[in-house]
């Protein structure tokens, strides 16, 4: 039976691109005028792409890749990519799964002809300010968690970090960023946890 897994994997993984677009969970934004879906590759080996498309007509609004660990249908799953529309629904905050150990954050303004990107100072860079460490030991995450209003997103920054104290412990860290997106700017941070990684 053992034997047998690798080669099930195999050929589930080069039907893949043959398969249906998979709806994200809470993609569909807020107004009810968009939804986000992750489309099957074109043939094995190419970029998964995240969608997003108008209810009204299907209509492509625009379209960025889904991260490139997981395989498809299993990069549609809330633990490698989630999406956080802000309340207007003209944001979409974008977590995707790089590799094994990283998650990372993207933001997107979003109207009825294009998707652009909004770049944001890096949210694992103002936690490891806040723990008082140099560099990620091992893996980062960045999950985008709550819009307050419409302008101000919170990112949780989770991972762990190389221990500032000289140990070869790492410290496991979660720190809340929040962004001005229309200043482009990190407004606040609060440290939520931190302690040593010893696991």
């Amino acid at each position: 039976m053992r034997s047998a897994i690798p080669s099930i994997l195999l050929l589930l993984s080069s039907l893949a691109w043959a398969a249906e677009p998979v709806m994200l969970e809470n993609g569909k934004s807020p107004d009810g005028k968009y939804f986000t879906r992750i489309q099957p590759p074109v043939e094995p080996g190419t970029v998964i792409s995240m969608e997003v498309c108008k209810v009204k007509d299907g209509a492509v609004v625009g379209r960025t890749a889904a991260g490139g660990y997981a395989p498809f249908p299993l990069v549609a799953d809330e633990v490698n990519t989630a999406v956080l529309w802000s309340p207007d629904s003209k944001h979409l905050a974008l977590m995707t799964r790089g590799t094994k150990r990283t998650w990372e954050l993207s933001l997107f303004q979003i109207t009825d002809t294009g998707m652009a990107e909004i770049i944001l100072p890096d949210a694992t860079e103002r936690a490891l300010q806040v723990v008082k460490s140099t560099a990620t030991n091992r893996s980062l995450h960045q999950r985008p968690l709550r819009w307050a209003d419409n302008c101000t997103l919170t990112v949780r920054a989770s991972g762990d970090a190389v221990n500032p104290d000289g140990s070869s412990i790492p410290l496991w860290y979660e720190v809340d960023v929040t962004y001005d997106i229309v200043q482009k700017k990190v407004s606040a941070s609060k440290l939520i946890e931190v302690k040593p990684n010893e696991g």
